[in-house]
């Protein structure tokens, strides 16, 4: 790898850090697992985006924005403007793509290869009739292949009534119409990732946004005579810059399946009660966010009398100072001993979250590919 050891190692060994808190609650950061086994996979190359729908060709490209049949014909005149769909969409897409799955899987513990990067070994590859070669001469062990795979844009210019309003000229009641331009649209991608030494797909999925909208007011009818306002601001976007401001929302989503990485967890901390005035230090020292002083504080009363606050709280101080074991014995005491229901919760929850940091921690240090056996022939997955 070419990432400083230095560095993976701290990131690896300080896997819980501190984020900001209140007096109440304390976020953490954990380490979690990619929920692709990627264990094995020191080097991954991630290819550009491909376009595989008719949008390459958009079909209404620079024609007018449709009227739906709500739309009265008398106001048609003030209301047309050009369609939003522009001719390049598809290259901007896919290079909005591109660039948020590899800064989205790029998270510090393995190697990834850019796209530009990638796209060139795998041209030298095709030019010498075997890319899984090229690839393996470059120590790439896994090649990650993305496409979308269908692509939605609607628009149109819709009437809606608004609310009675009164004519401040002659008095007389009437109802406004109020003007926009809709545009819904939707992308759905679909990934590859390819083990090139064996030559087999690890893994593939499909990722969907769902139909999204933007609604921009253009004008209304602004007395009872009918006649039209513009309104003072109607910017209507670009659909590509609607589509790369949605192809943002996927990063978390590559980035959970892809990648270990970092999740915020939050613990609510428990309140003196009992109260035991003593302990009015430690909760100052939570609003001040001193950690550690908190953390003596809290443990030094449940060593002296074992009360259940100051033991919880002092397993949550243990665990986001990075002494599990310590904090899952107090959580499980709570239980056992003291019939705490919150502390019992307090235990399973601290399990789960380091079970889930000692997966994640495999994945990174693991030597050994998750792949299966050789397909043989040139690189599946392409």
């Amino acid at each position: 790898m070419k990432k400083s050891k230095v560095i993976l190692a701290v990131l690896i060994t300080a896997a819980i850090l501190f984020l900001t808190a209140c007096s109440t609650t304390i976020a953490v950061k954990t380490l979690v697992p990619a929920k692709v086994d990627v264990s094995g996979y020191k080097t991954i190359a991630v290819r550009s985006t491909k376009d595989e729908t008719r949008w390459i060709l958009p079909v209404f490209w620079n024609s007018d924005f449709p009227f739906d049949y709500s739309v009265n014909s008398r106001y048609m005149g003030y209301l047309r403007i050009s369609s939003r769909l522009d001719f390049n969409v598809s290259s901007r897409i896919t290079e909005a793509a591109s660039s948020t799955i590899y800064k989205a899987i790029n998270t510090g513990f393995f190697t990834v290869l850019e796209p530009k990067l990638t796209d060139s070994l795998v041209a030298v590859g095709e030019y010498g009739g075997n890319v899984r070669a090229e690839l393996m001469n470059k120590k790439v062990d896994a090649l990650l292949t993305t496409k979308v795979a269908d692509l939605y844009y609607d628009e149109k210019i819709i009437q809606e009534y608004g609310f009675s309003a009164t004519d401040s000229v002659t008095g007389q009641k009437y109802t406004p119409l109020y003007f926009y331009a809709v545009q819904r649209y939707a992308l759905t991608f679909f990934y590859t990732l390819t083990d090139v030494e064996n030559n087999v797909i690890i893994a593939s999925g499909t990722f969907t946004s769902g139909t999204k909208e933007e609604k921009t007011l253009l004008g209304k009818t602004k007395n009872a005579a009918g006649d039209f306002e513009r309104s003072s601001y109607s910017y209507i976007p670009s659909a590509s810059s609607l589509f790369s401001n949605l192809i943002k929302e996927f990063s978390d989503s590559f980035r959970e399946e892809l990648s270990p990485h970092y999740k915020t967890v939050y613990f609510d901390f428990m309140k003196n009660k009992p109260e035991v005035k003593s302990l009015k230090k430690a909760y100052e020292a939570l609003d001040n966010e001193q950690w550690e002083t908190a953390l003596q504080l809290f443990a030094d009363e449940y060593a002296r009398s074992n009360h259940i606050p100051s033991g919880y709280n002092a397993a949550i101080l243990y665990f986001a100072t990075g002494k599990t074991e310590t904090a899952l014995a107090i959580a499980n005491e709570l239980y056992t001993k003291r019939g705490s229901t919150d502390g019992l919760e307090l235990y399973n929850y601290l399990k789960r979250l380091s079970a889930s940091e000692e997966a994640a921690n495999r994945q990174i240090n693991s030597t050994e590919k998750s792949g299966a056996s050789s397909s043989g022939g040139d690189l599946v997955g392409l």
